[in-house]
């Protein structure tokens, strides 16, 4: 299976990373995320976005940034892995994405 192929609704992904499906709403107005949209609109998940969904809740309830401080890490995280160079890894060495599916 692919990591990029949209699987998950909402409901099961905020369930699987134990978020509120709320959250994952105000994540995305916020930017942090773009979840997949369905020919209705409805929201879908990858495990891809899964990972990406774990690391912002580190940054928030972990490291205790707001909504713009971890919109702004996820920037110059995005920027430096296009350089070729993994800040995330340098940054936050105790970050571990649980194997959620």
């Amino acid at each position: 299976m692919r990591t990029d192929e949209p699987i998950l609704t909402i409901s099961v992904a905020a369930g699987l990373i134990k978020l509120h499906p709320r959250t994952l709403m105000l994540y995305e107005k916020s930017g942090l995320t773009t979840p997949h949209r369905t020919g209705t609109k409805r929201r879908m998940y990858s495990i891809s976005d899964l990972d990406h969904l774990q690391f912002v809740k580190f940054l928030t309830q972990k490291e205790g940034l707001n909504l713009s401080g971890a919109r702004y890490i996820i920037k110059a995280i995005a920027l430096s892995n296009e350089e070729g160079f993994d800040l995330r890894k340098k940054l936050f060495p105790s970050f571990k994405p649980e194997q959620l599916v």
